[in-house]
């Protein structure tokens, strides 16, 4: 990254040193660029553990048949996938099997290493250099941010859905492995083989890459676990509680947000809600409180959403039948027909509007009877 330095159109009268109008970058400015230029490391490792769940004959004769092995193989997928991105193959393996890409066997001994990748795992697990080094800090950067918005994708997926996680999950494979598979631009691994072997497991079908599905599939023997990545995660977990015990005592202060909020949970959580809401508020807080430690970022998204009364608003109005959700898709009308919005969204949109304001206090009022 070039430091440029800019010229004013009006030089200052009088300059001793001869630079008049010089704009000079500043130190802190010039340091950044430095760092931002130099070379960096992101130190990473992954841990491929054995899938427990021994037979009962294993568990029974454990200490006469020893620790359990387990191998991971080839995959014909895995080998088709990794060689076929030309430059990634021959950047790296020219080190792995002594061959220049030039050489006319180079491809043929590259998939020869690919058809016979093979590692032992036992109970002691087997952990995986997953590290890069990267030609400047700048590209960490980029490919770091790219990474977090795919995982991000994916952390919005339905985790009671095993069907939605897998067909998730495939996506953000094929979204992770072909991230990878630029890095060769920008760098390179610090330990190749177990670099190389940590993308095999990412596609290899016997190692679980999402703990949810590990009962989920029989053919499952490995899990893998990103030891930095899990930190992340658990250390955002724990902020996000933080902040939902924060907005849910601030909530118990409040009557219409606090109502608003446990009219979405109670949908949320396909309760009914003529009964959820006929609940005492004892009842409520500890629903709420239940709810606030399983899905902690859920609850902040609810409580951050300033739309959220307006929302359970109009689910009481569905509720009482004032108002009328379609069988077959979101739209929103009156119980005469008349149209309000195609979706949630629309129907906020219309009762936020001035224009509808006599229509919003005439249902105000009409809930104000019940």
């Amino acid at each position: 990254m070039d430091i440029k330095v800019n010229t004013n159109n009006n030089p200052t009268q009088g300059s001793e040193n001869g630079n008049e109008g010089q704009v000079k970058t500043p130190a802190s400015q010039i340091e950044n660029n430095e760092e931002l230029e130099a070379p960096y490391t992101d130190k990473r490792s992954v841990t491929i553990s054995l899938v427990k769940n021994y037979s009962a004959y294993r568990k029974m004769n454990m200490k006469v048949l020893g620790q359990r092995h387990e191998v991971i193989g080839s995959s014909v997928t895995s080998c088709r996938i990794l060689s076929s991105n030309k430059g990634e193959v021959d950047a790296y393996f020219p080190q792995l099997i002594g061959l220049s890409p030039s050489n006319p066997e180079f491809i043929t001994r590259v998939k020869a290493y690919l058809s016979n990748i093979q590692m032992n795992v036992n109970n002691e697990n087997a952990t995986l250099n997953t590290s890069f080094i990267y030609n400047h800090k700048k590209d960490y950067i980029v490919i770091s941010k790219k990474e977090d918005a795919i995982n991000a994708e994916y952390d919005k997926v339905d985790r009671a859905n095993p069907n939605v996680i897998k067909e998730a999950l495939k996506k953000k494979i094929d979204a992770l492995n072909s991230l990878e598979g630029t890095k060769y631009l920008y760098g390179r691994p610090e330990n190749l083989e177990e670099y190389l072997m940590y993308r095999h497991c990412l596609l290899y079908r016997d190692v679980a890459k999402d703990m949810a599905l590990i009962n989920e599939d029989p053919t499952i023997r490995f899990y893998i676990k990103d030891e930095a990545k899990e930190a992340q995660r658990q250390k955002k977990l724990v902020e996000e509680k933080k902040h939902a015990m924060k907005h849910f005592v601030e909530l118990c202060g409040t009557n219409d947000k606090f109502n608003a909020v446990f009219v979405q949970v109670a949908k949320l959580q396909s309760m009914v809600l003529s009964e959820a809401i006929a609940k005492s508020k004892d009842e409520k807080e500890n629903i709420l409180i239940n709810y606030v430690n399983e899905n902690p970022d859920k609850f902040n998204k609810l409580v951050n959403d300033k739309t959220i009364i307006t929302k359970a608003f109009i689910e009481v109005l569905i509720m009482r039948g004032e108002l009328v959700r379609s069988e077959y898709n979101q739209q929103i009308s009156t119980a005469d027909g008349t149209f309000i919005g195609s979706n949630m969204n629309e129907a906020v949109a219309y009762f936020n509007n001035p224009n509808n304001a006599s229509v919003k206090t005439a249902y105000e009022n009409k809930l104000k009877l019940f």
